[in-house]
């Protein structure tokens, strides 16, 4: 615990224990996802002496049992599908009734860009992440957690984390009401980013992630230099492109490929590529085997 959170006092509730804490490192950004018996956790002063401020502000979301915790005055009881965020750099307890199981992002708070202060008046307040945009953002960090205990790497994480953290920003409530804000198109990024590879992901999907109507996650992009579709589709293309440029492509077939990247049909695919490109996939494949994978192709003319 102390390894992969910050000192506190452990206490368990029997003589039985069991527990298990995977993790994963995005930038400066730490997921961990544990799970365990009935513990009580308790942060004093004196860990905090000697331990030290960890200038991070954490997110919780609970997906098993029921934890009640104490910071700042305040007190709250989460159920699984609950929310909220806590500071490591104050006291605080959690007790959990039965087996726990938590998803938790530790997020530096000098990236996060919140006004001064403000870490102190949005903790403890709870929220429901079941549906919504709560719920978006609870489904962004569970994917990224790794499916055994390995830091892992994740490509782009520097994008990933500020895609990630102006997401979580979002969550972060300047009053009382804990009214987040609207839909952020960091938000809509990071989902495309972790879920290209689904070929059921739309804007339709997307905007029911996120608790939203289609037309209102369209607006969210009206500035924007490419459409949610469009978004989706060069993500795709980007990682066929990484794909086939790469010497082991010659060991699948372009189907394979581009069924992989989120593309099914192959003449859909071959199509796209195409018109993005201006060579077919195979044709691609055969020209650039053996170049840097990942370096973006770029059409002949736009």
């Amino acid at each position: 615990m102390r390894d992969r959170f910050v000192p506190l006092l452990v206490v368990p509730a029997g003589r039985e224990v069991q527990g298990r804490i995977r993790f994963r490192e995005i930038g400066s950004t730490r997921v961990r996802r544990i799970a365990g018996t009935e513990h009580t956790f308790r942060r004093r002063d004196s860990d905090i002496r000697r331990g030290g401020d960890p200038e991070e502000l954490n997110l919780l979301f609970v997906n098993r049992g029921t934890t009640v915790v104490e910071q700042d005055g305040r007190t709250a009881t989460l159920s699984p599908g609950d929310f909220l965020l806590y500071d490591s750099a104050r006291p605080f307890e959690f007790r959990t009734r039965g087996a726990l199981d938590y998803t938790i992002l530790l997020m530096p708070k000098g990236l996060l860009g919140l006004p001064g202060g403000v870490d102190a008046t949005c903790t403890v307040r709870p929220g429901s992440a079941r549906d919504g945009l709560a719920g978006a953002v609870r489904h962004l960090v569970a994917s990224l957690v790794p499916p055994e205990r390995t830091a892992g790497d994740i490509d782009d994480a520097l994008a990933l984390q500020e895609s990630l953290l102006a997401a979580v920003s979002c969550l972060v409530p300047t009053a009382p009401s804990g009214r987040p804000a609207r839909v952020p198109v960091a938000l809509v990024r990071a989902l495309v980013r972790r879920h290209f590879r689904d070929p059921g992901l739309s804007p339709t999907t997307i905007a029911g992630a996120c608790g939203v109507s289609v037309s209102h996650l369209h607006r969210v992009f009206a500035g924007e230099e490419r459409t949610v579709a469009a978004l989706i589709r060069e993500e795709r293309l980007q990682a066929a492109v990484r794909s086939l440029g790469s010497p082991s492509s010659r060991r699948e077939s372009v189907a394979t490929i581009g069924r992989r990247c989120g593309l099914p049909d192959p003449a859909h695919f071959s199509r796209v590529f195409h018109r993005r490109f201006g060579v077919s996939p195979r044709e691609f494949r055969d020209r650039f085997v053996g170049a840097r994978a990942g370096a973006p192709i770029r059409r002949r003319t736009e």
